[in-house]
């Protein structure tokens, strides 16, 4: 029977994206043209891939393995930047930094990320959230073609949708929808949330979230 250290070492170090890795290098290269650093990168690899099966091994809690690594580049780059400054390193300070917060933003509030990757479709709030985002696009795509807000009423007459229909999805729709209400029973496209505005939004978002556990009860 396989040792779980020898059994999670090898997941680690399973190749996932050889071409991403070898552009990894190469960027690598072009920035430091080093390659002692180029050599240093799969050596640096190979060593988070044998910390992170201790922790496994020891059944510690996933979090900690971001805590530590993102804390330990954070800290090392920073060292290196202010010996030997450099963009990358200061880069990779910020990027270390922002995994440990991300890390501890998981253990705030219970994500576990260490569990097997499921099918997506599988999970029926998964099916849920997909037919929510299709009634959303249909809806809004009557909304937007319109000059003015519309009633569920007009919303139903222009769509493939019951009155009854139009009105359950509306209230089921959340913030983050596009479609918002904007007077007594009639509705619009808020275009602010729309296209690459709201994507770009959204990964801000993203980006900022680990931020909120330096906020005392958030």
């Amino acid at each position: 029977m396989t040792h779980p250290f020898v059994r999670t070492l090898r997941t680690e170090l399973e190749p996932r994206n050889p071409i991403s890795f070898a552009v990894a290098l190469a960027a690598v290269y072009l920035l430091t043209e080093s390659w002692l650093t180029v050599a240093a990168f799969p050596a640096a690899i190979v060593g988070l891939a044998v910390f992170r099966a201790i922790l496994a091994t020891l059944e510690a809690p996933d979090y900690l393995s971001g805590v530590l690594i993102g804390g330990g580049a954070g800290v090392g780059s920073a060292i290196a930047a202010v010996n030997w400054f450099s963009w990358m390193f200061v880069a990779l300070s910020a990027v270390g930094w922002w995994l440990c917060l991300d890390s501890l933003y998981d253990r705030r509030h219970g994500i576990d990320r260490s569990g097997p990757l499921e099918d997506p479709m599988d999970d029926r709030s998964f099916r849920e959230n997909v037919r929510v985002v299709s009634d959303t696009g249909a809806i809004g795509r009557v909304l937007r073609e319109s000059s003015v807000a519309l009633s569920p009423a007009a919303i139903a007459a222009r769509s493939e949708f019951s009155v009854d229909e139009v009105e359950r999805l509306l209230e089921e729709f959340g913030d983050d929808v596009p479609i918002e209400r904007v007077s007594d029973d009639r509705y619009t496209v808020n275009e602010a949330k729309m296209g690459v505005s709201g994507l770009v939004r959204d990964a801000i978002r993203r980006l900022c979230r680990p931020f909120s556990v330096l906020i005392p009860g958030r």
